[in-house]
């Protein structure tokens, strides 16, 4: 067994296909293909289903291949202190957020982040928070932000900023004339929410009072702009959570409001894996979000 073999095999399990794996490590497909077949061997066990497509790590596959990322990054982490620590601080940063984040927060984050750090490859990933958690845990991600306090062994979860909930709503409900909401005024029957699978959607499930009867379409987004289109549109009413106003138009805002106390809202987290190569990195990209949603909070409310 070989750190090279390693590689390639970290390498077919990220493009889940030979000749982009083999590509990538610079191999021909049957050369790829022969040193898989050689890992299996010495290991005796059978690391990729074959017969899936797009190919498919099997149950110990999957442990290997954590195991292989796990001794790769320890290679890294012996060039860096022979290196010195500035060498955390450049190359590969693999992050992921999750989808009602992202596309607020990056496109402020990630100039300042090519400041600071002009060294680093940074790689982004919009996941749900699941796939965020099991990413770090297998070695795929250096990183998660995500919306919700997770407990897991062996990650580590540090809150960068809150954020609260407001409503948004079209001009024709009964609400909209009110300068701000309880919780419990709003009717789920008539706000459009996130598909099963998000966070989001589970706490302005919490927050709204339960549905006392059915709507008239039925539609579950993904994407928190389509939610606004819906309600402009269609009717209606969603919540949004604070980091959306950062890209809403100003003269949509007057459609939002406030939710009285006790409100709602969410804590943004930084999740990394404990003892991680780029755990100071990653705390260092925690602080950059951490202040830019301060300063774009104080921008706002200017």
């Amino acid at each position: 067994m070989t750190l090279d073999q390693l590689r390639y095999l970290v390498a077919l399990d990220e493009e889940r296909h030979f000749t982009r794996a083999a590509e990538r490590v610079f191999l021909t497909q049957p050369a790829l293909s022969i040193q898989i077949r050689r890992l299996e061997e010495e290991l005796g066990v059978v690391l990729f289903d074959r017969s899936k497509r797009p190919l498919e790590p099997t149950e110990m596959g999957r442990k290997v291949v954590a195991q292989a990322r796990r001794v790769l990054e320890e290679v890294e982490r012996l060039k860096a202190l022979a290196r010195g620590e500035e060498e955390l601080f450049q190359g590969p940063f693999r992050l992921g957020v999750i989808p009602t984040l992202g596309p607020y927060l990056l496109p402020r984050l990630l100039p300042r982040l090519r400041a600071r750090f002009p060294g680093l490859e940074l790689s982004v990933r919009e996941e749900l928070t699941p796939g965020i958690l099991e990413g770090l845990l297998e070695g795929r991600l250096d990183a998660g932000l995500i919306g919700t306090e997770e407990q897991a062994p062996g990650l580590e979860t540090h809150p960068l900023f809150q954020e609260a909930f407001l409503a948004y709503l079209s001009p024709h409900h009964p609400l909209y004339a009110q300068e701000a909401l309880h919780p419990l005024e709003i009717p789920l029957e008539d706000t459009w929410i996130l598909a099963e699978g998000h966070c989001f959607r589970e706490q302005v499930l919490a927050a709204c009072r339960p549905s006392l009867g059915n709507r008239k379409v039925e539609f579950q987004s993904g994407d928190l702009e389509t939610l606004v289109r819906l309600v402009e549109e269609v009717g209606g009413l969603t919540l949004l959570p604070e980091v959306a106003l950062w890209t809403l138009p100003r003269e949509k805002r007057r459609h939002l409001r406030p939710l009285a106390p006790p409100g709602a809202g969410r804590t943004i987290h930084l999740v990394v894996r404990s003892g991680a190569l780029k755990r100071p990195l990653a705390l260092a990209l925690g602080e950059e979000a951490g202040a830019l949603a301060e300063a774009l909070r104080l921008e706002a409310r200017g």
